[in-house]
């Protein structure tokens, strides 16, 4: 097994490189969030179509093609899989700086979406295959920090990469143009991606590993079947991740709920909002790693108590900082959710690797991936886009936030607490079938 072949130090350059290709699909999806108001304004759109293109124009593909790209996943090679989506979506970023429409960019954004599809369910099967059940939940959570320090370089060094392109004004670049600030972003952010494909050649494929279908000689499982069979334990799981996105979502309208409500420009909205990314996110990893190794020596889904400690944190959080009475309070409120939302993030997908079996590892993300996505980014953004609308009134967007937020938190928790035994339940099943170790032995915690 590759787990057993590769030297320690070659499995966390894998996910050191794997983590870099994780922070690159982020930093081009969220680039949009800190050029919405010049392309607003230059394509002439409402909030509603901003609403589409920071959700749904991204989200529908990967919820089309997710599942098939994470079955293709556990059947071909996910580094090939993985140099494809790479190329394809900067190609998409890049191209999106020629947009003269808001069709041409919402197929722009479509293509984005698909080429982001293969990095989590291939990923995090190679992962899963380069370590032991006793390594993956620490490798895994690292890698898992990719979400919050790509965001954050999106934030910080876009947003000042933003600031520093309007003052420029319209530019030429590689003789064409002139070009406005907007195109400019997206063209410096998409053509470095093309240096990470190559990067990935220096990847070896590691050997499926975890088949419960070739240890018990029955024919290949269908993830829908296994994870039907087991709702009560999965549906705990992806409710909660769910939440947790939904709760990610916020962040796509920082820019416009600091400019309206208090008057902050994009410049300093983005250097606070990327500090966070890169504070915040990486303290919540930290604290999620530390939460799952102690909490592992008493109970075998402590992935899942991870996820649920996340939850707690940044539902009241994010409930509070769209309508505090100030933008200090604010700040202090958000940077709390974003430590609950990387503590969160980490469980998440940590839990999902534990109680799936190899055969079907890459469906397994993906399928998590799609559902996460419905309520997340493809109806959040559009929904608080038309609430603000149908207000008449654009400072109406904290309260909007703030109501979306309970709405999806509260029942969301409930859910969690209520499915942790059937979670439970269903990953000493596959342990047993697997023939490994007592989750809660000594060796279940070794680094």
């Amino acid at each position: 097994m590759a787990q057993r072949t590769h030297s320690v130090a070659y499995q966390w350059y894998v996910v050191g490189l794997l983590l870099l290709v994780f922070i690159l699909s982020y930093f081009d999806r969220y680039i949009l969030t800190l050029v919405i108001e010049p392309i607003k304004h230059s394509l002439h759109l409402s909030d509603f179509q901003v609403g589409l293109l920071l959700g749904p124009a991204f989200s529908l593909f990967n919820v089309l093609t997710g599942i098939p790209l994470g079955w293709y996943a556990d059947r071909a090679s996910r580094k090939w899989i993985l140099i494809g989506g790479i190329v394809f979506w900067c190609a998409m970023t890049t191209a999106s700086g020629f947009a003269t429409s808001f069709l041409l960019l919402l197929v722009l954004r479509l293509g984005l979406g698909l080429g982001e599809a293969v990095v989590s369910p291939s990923s995090i099967s190679m992962i899963s295959d380069y370590f032991d059940r006793a390594r993956r939940g620490r490798a895994i959570s690292v890698y898992m920090a990719g979400p919050y320090l790509g965001a954050g370089l999106a934030f910080l060094v876009g947003g000042n990469l933003v600031g520093w392109l309007g003052k420029m004004g319209h530019t030429h670049f590689l003789g064409m143009g002139p070009f406005a600030m907007w195109q400019m972003a997206f063209f410096l952010v998409g053509l470095p991606g093309f240096v990470f494909a190559a990067l990935m050649l220096t990847v070896r494929e590691p050997a499926h590993s975890e088949r419960v279908s070739a240890v018990a000689g029955a024919p290949r499982m269908s993830a829908f079947r296994y994870i039907l069979a087991r709702w009560r334990g999965f549906g705990a799981l992806f409710i909660g991740a769910t939440c947790n996105f939904a709760m990610s979502t916020l962040s796509f309208w920082n820019v416009p709920l600091f400019q309206r409500l208090w008057g902050w420009d994009i410049a300093t909205i983005g250097t606070v909002t990327g500090l966070f990314y890169f504070t915040a996110g990486p303290l919540g990893t930290v604290i999620a790693v530390w939460a799952t190794r102690h909490l592992l020596k008493r109970h075998a889904d402590a992935a899942m108590r991870v996820l649920l400690l996340g939850l707690i944190i940044t539902v009241p959080m994010s409930a509070l900082y769209p309508v505090m009475p100030s933008a200090g309070l604010a700040v202090v409120a958000m940077f709390l959710a974003f430590v609950g939302k990387s503590i969160a993030t980490a469980g998440g997908p940590a839990a999902l690797s534990l109680v799936t079996p190899g055969d079907i590892r890459g469906q397994s993300v993906a399928i998590f991936n799609t559902v996460i996505t419905l309520v997340g980014p493809l109806l959040g953004p559009p929904l608080i886009g038309w609430a603000t609308d149908y207000s008449g009134d654009p400072r109406s967007i904290g309260m909007v936030l703030s109501l979306f937020v309970v709405c999806v938190g509260i029942p969301s928790i409930l859910f969690v607490v209520l499915g942790l035994k059937h979670y439970r339940k269903a990953l000493v099943e596959l342990e047993a079938t697997l023939d490994v170790p007592d989750p809660l032995a000594g060796n279940a915690v070794a680094v």
